[in-house]
């Protein structure tokens, strides 16, 4: 069984996967109360230079796992269950269930992490909690990232991409952090023109 990469991966991830997930960074959001004192005609703010999430590329993962590790090497994953209805993509998506390393220890405050398995190995992971405690673990993981608004951090490096999102839920907040593996992104691109194309020919 499979989910597919919409069900597990939220709006953000997905605008990440299609690679417009940048588009909107290069000039703060409209929102903020300092655009009113910018001239028209001043110049945007440059961007940093390209790869500026270098650190996620070191990392080239999450703690304790890189990007094409086999499924074999994460201890006490659980297969999550197709979702009636859904189109099941290429991924196969496991929750973990493990006790080690940051995430496992901070299972009570971030309890949703999701592991991605595309061919038996690992592309892609997302964490969902507490944003008091994930986004200080996403600085620390990937150091510094380009900031839009006071609610979203990007990452962005020749082999991996990263972002970090809060939103409201509840009485409180939520953070999310998706990283992905680039060569997955392109063979995921790959699956899904393959598949359009299949359609179309019938």
């Amino acid at each position: 069984m499979s989910v597919s990469v919409r069900s597990v991966f939220g709006p953000a991830a997905l605008l990440l996967l299609t690679g417009r997930l940048l588009a909107g960074c290069s000039s703060p959001s409209p929102t903020t109360a300092s655009d009113a004192a910018v001239p028209a005609d001043a110049p945007a703010p440059p961007l940093p230079a390209f790869p500026f999430g270098v650190k996620i590329d070191s990392l080239g993962g999450v703690a304790g796992h890189k990007f094409g590790d086999p499924l074999s090497a994460f201890p006490k994953l659980r297969l999550l269950p197709a979702i009636p209805g859904v189109p099941v993509g290429p991924t196969r998506t496991y929750t973990s269930e493990g006790t080690t390393g940051w995430f496992g220890k901070h299972r009570a405050q971030v309890p949703r992490q999701l592991y991605s398995f595309l061919d038996g190995k690992f592309c892609a992971f997302v964490a969902i909690g507490d944003p008091a405690v994930l986004r200080p673990e996403a600085n620390y993981l990937f150091g510094p990232g380009l900031a839009q608004g006071q609610s979203q951090l990007f990452w962005e490096g020749s082999r991996a991409r990263a972002v970090y999102a809060e939103k409201a839920a509840g009485f409180g907040r939520e953070g999310r952090l998706d990283v992905l593996s680039k060569p997955y992104e392109a063979e995921l691109a790959a699956w899904a023109s393959a598949k359009l194309k299949a359609e179309n020919a019938q």
